[in-house]
Parts: structure tokens; C-alpha cells; sequence
């Protein structure tokens, strides 16, 4: 067995990659949130559940068994000889309210395939797949106008983007109580993004109604810079800064566009008119940098707090285009969050209990979103908890061979919006669930046979 993951670990991996990119982008139709019609849809952070259960306060943190994707400048933590895999999940839970009704949805998805391979004792790289966008949603409302009946209004979209990327972390100072760090994470993004509004008047059977559709294919590239700085103050007490920074995207896309009317005959539409058309409308879509700052402190060895800011200035989104098009516009955003955690014991105590071993996480968010409606900036906060628990290694293991892999599950509980204005307020549950895999202690991988 141990011959088997020495020299065929990266057959497995490249498998396992496969696999899940079909998976990815089939999830890319699994988004429920009706403000993910707005721009490019919902963001993902790409981070761990163990990260997203400490608020996604992450980027002054680095583990040598999880891997953080918020500051590239932490892969250079992993050691020698002991890659990391990770694959994430997600199930949300929304309950949206308005001042007209409320209804629930629920979808459940695959958030992150990457693995982190160590090179050396100062220099790690990662690389990955993982949505960068989700877009999912189907709002019908239907409103009385004086003179005119009943109308309905309603929109639906699917798609997204993904990303894929590679990244490298180096030491640039490596002593017992100072370390200095830096890295990149070099990102490719491409997918697609359907969407459809249609105006319609169910009263009348004549009345022309009006359908805009957008079909539009995108891809680009994204570079994002991280450093990060650790200090041993006492063995009992050390702290860290950490800060990083993306230089957006400028999209390539593609979009296909119809503007046009049609009337319902024994339910059937019947095209009339079209209004607009253009086909392989070529243009270019920003997406603005981003900058994340954060400072944890860390005591015994066992407890660490975390705070984090993070700014992106969506004011400068634009979708440009050869032909006129319909576009959205975005506001400035800002986010606090902070974490902390505690484990007991460390996994390399043979004489702790189980409960001992495990890490408990706790976070808090708030956030400016990018999104604005009627002058109202939407807003988001969020509470998370979880727990990171270790894999027991085989009962067969010699106690030398202890398991370093880890489940990492986690609830983030919270709300986004509000029904002032006629907005949507979403009160959501966000369950994360994922699992970091290492070799087991002594058991080295990608290491040169010596004898047969």
C-alpha cells in the first residue's frame, strides 16, 4: 500500500481533478439567490469550510494541513514530503421574505477541488478548480396596473464562472521566531451566464409582450499577490499580519442578444417583432481589483483570534460592448469579519482523548455588498461555527503513523437584504462540509526510492 502512494499519488489526483470538474460545471446551475441576476452572479471566496467557519477572517492565517487560497503567501507553511488535498461542499438553506410573499429554496453543491504540494522546507505551490461565480434564479411577480390588468414580471438565469489556478508561496526570512512570506496565485476564469426577463399581460391574449435574452460566454485572467508575516514572541504567544491583493480580471466575451415581442396563442408563443438582435456581440466585462488585510494572535500554542478587512471598488464594473447592450451597475464594497479557534490538544499527543484533538471555530462577517437597489446598498451579515475532526488512522497503523487528514464541517447562519423598498431579504443557512487529506506521519510521499 505504501509502495502504491509513493509513486501513484499523482495518477489518483489527476483522476480525482477529472472527476470533479465534471462535477463543477454541472454546479454551476445549482445557485438559488435572486440577486445573483445582478452583474456576474454571487462570488465564491474559495475558501475552506474550516476558514468560512471562522467568518473568512483567513488571510493573516497559514496551516500546514488546510490549504488557504485567500493569501497565496501561506502555501509555503505545508512540510516537505506531505501534500494536501482538499474537496469542499456546500448545502444553503433560504427562506426570502418581501413585502408580497416569501417561499424556500435549498441546493446543494461541490465548492473546491485543490491540492497543495510542499517543494521544499521555504517554497509550496497549489493548484485547483473551484466556482468564482455562481448565478441562479427564478422570480416571477405579477402586479395590478391602473388601466392595464394584471402584469407580470419575471427573470431567470443560470450559469457562471469557474476558475482554475496556480499558485506558489516562498520564504523569503525563515528563522525559529521570524517568518516573512510571499506568493501568487495566477487564475484562468471562463464560463457562461444565461439570462431572461419577459414582460407579459396573462389578461390578454393579444398584448404584445416583451422578452429580453442574454447568452454570454466569458474568460480571462486574474493575478493575485500575497505576503504574510509571523512573529514568536514568547513559546506561548505569537502573532501575524497578512494582507493580499488581486489586480481583477478584464474579461473577453461574447454575448448573444434578442430584444423582441410575442403574444401567447392557446399558450404557445408566437414571435411578432424583434426589436434588437445581436449575435457574437464582442466586448469586454472589468471585474475591479481586491484588497484583504488581516492580524491574528496566537496563545498556548491552542487558541488563535483572527480579524480581517477587505475592500473592492465595484463602482468601476463595466460591461462594454461593440453593440449597445443591457448592463448592470455596482457600488463600492467593504467587509469586517473575525474568528477565532481552539483545540485542545494537538494530534501528535498520544495520551489526549479523541474531543481533545479537535479544533472548534468559531466567525462573524459583515458586509457592504455591491449590490444597490432603489438607493438602498444591500447589506449581509453572517455567524458561523464549526469543527475540524481528525481521521483516526487504521487500527493496523503503527503509533508512529498518525493521521493528519481532517473532516471540516461548519454552519454559517445569517441574513442578506431587507423587505424595505421592495427588496428581497434572504435569511439564510449555509452548511459546509470538506475533507483535507495528508499522508500519515512518516508516511512520505513523492520520495525517491532508494532500494527495490
Amino acid at each position: 500500500m505504501k509502495y502504491f502512494f509513493i509513486t501513484h499519488a499523482p495518477k489518483a489526483l489527476f483522476t480525482l481533478l477529472l472527476t470533479f470538474s465534471f462535477l463543477q460545471f454541472n454546479a454551476q446551475e445549482t445557485g438559488i439567490s435572486p440577486y445573483s441576476r445582478i452583474g456576474l452572479g454571487d462570488f465564491n471566496n474559495g475558501h475552506s469550510p474550516a476558514y468560512n467557519t471562522m467568518g473568512g477572517a483567513s488571510v493573516a492565517l497559514s496551516d500546514f494541513n488546510l490549504l488557504n487560497i485567500s493569501n497565496p503567501a501561506s502555501y509555503s507553511a505545508m512540510v516537505k514530503h506531505m501534500p494536501v488535498f482538499e474537496m469542499d461542499g456546500t448545502s444553503q438553506f433560504l427562506t426570502l421574505k418581501s413585502n408580497s410573499g416569501q417561499g424556500k429554496l435549498a441546493a446543494t453543491t461541490f465548492t473546491k477541488l485543490a491540492i497543495g504540494i510542499p517543494v521544499n522546507n521555504r517554497m509550496g505551490i497549489s493548484f485547483g478548480l473551484l466556482p468564482y461565480t455562481t448565478t441562479g434564479y427564478n422570480i416571477t411577480s405579477t402586479n395590478t396596473e391602473p388601466g392595464i390588468g394584471d402584469v407580470t414580471y419575471s427573470f431567470k438565469g443560470k450559469g457562471g464562472l469557474n476558475r482554475t489556478y496556480l499558485g506558489a508561496g516562498y520564504d523569503i526570512i525563515n528563522k525559529d521566531s521570524i517568518n516573512l512570506s510571499v506568493g501568487f496565485n495566477f487564475s484562468f476564469l471562463f464560463g457562461n451566464i444565461n439570462k431572461t426577463r419577459r414582460v407579459e399581460f396573462p389578461e390578454d391574449d393579444n398584448a404584445m409582450n416583451s422578452i429580453l435574452s442574454q447568452s454570454t460566454n466569458n474568460y480571462g485572467f486574474e493575478f493575485e499577490f500575497g505576503l504574510l508575516y509571523n512573529q514568536k514572541i514568547t513559546n506561548k504567544l505569537s502573532y501575524s499580519f497578512g494582507a493580499s491583493l488581486s489586480t481583477g480580471s478584464k474579461l473577453t466575451s461574447t454575448r448573444d442578444e434578442f430584444f423582441g415581442t410575442y403574444t401567447n396563442f392557446s399558450s404557445v408563443e408566437v414571435m411578432r417583432d424583434t426589436l434588437f438582435y445581436a449575435a457574437e456581440n464582442k466586448g469586454e466585462i472589468n471585474i475591479p481589483f481586491n484588497f484583504k488585510i488581516g492580524a491574528a494572535v496566537k496563545l498556548n500554542n491552542n487558541f488563535e483570534i483572527t480579524a480581517q478587512f477587505q475592500m473592492q471598488d465595484w463602482s468601476s464594473y463595466k460591461e462594454d460592448f461593440t453593440k449597445s447592450s443591457a448592463s448592470d451597475s455596482l457600488v463600492s464594497s467593504s467587509s469586517i469579519s473575525a474568528g477565532l479557534r481552539y483545540t485542545p490538544s494537538n494530534v501528535f499527543n498520544t495520551t489526549a482523548k479523541y474531543y481533545e484533538k479537535i479544533q472548534y471555530r468559531l466567525g462573524f462577517r459583515y458586509e457592504n455588498s455591491p449590490l444597490q437597489f432603489n438607493n438602498t446598498q444591500i447589506k449581509e451579515f453572517g455567524t458561523s461555527f464549526g469543527l475540524g475532526l481528525p481521521i483516526k488512522p487504521s487500527s493496523t497503523s503503527k503509533n508512529e503513523f498518525k493521521s493528519l487528514s481532517m473532516i471540516n464541517i461548519g454552519v454559517d447562519m445569517g441574513s442578506r437584504g431587507a423587505t424595505e423598498n421592495g427588496l428581497i431579504k434572504e435569511n439564510f443557512t449555509t452548511v459546509y462540509f470538506g475533507i483535507s487529506i495528508m499522508p500519515q506521519v512518516r508516511n512520505r510521499w513523492f520520495v525517491k526510492r532508494k532500494f527495490d
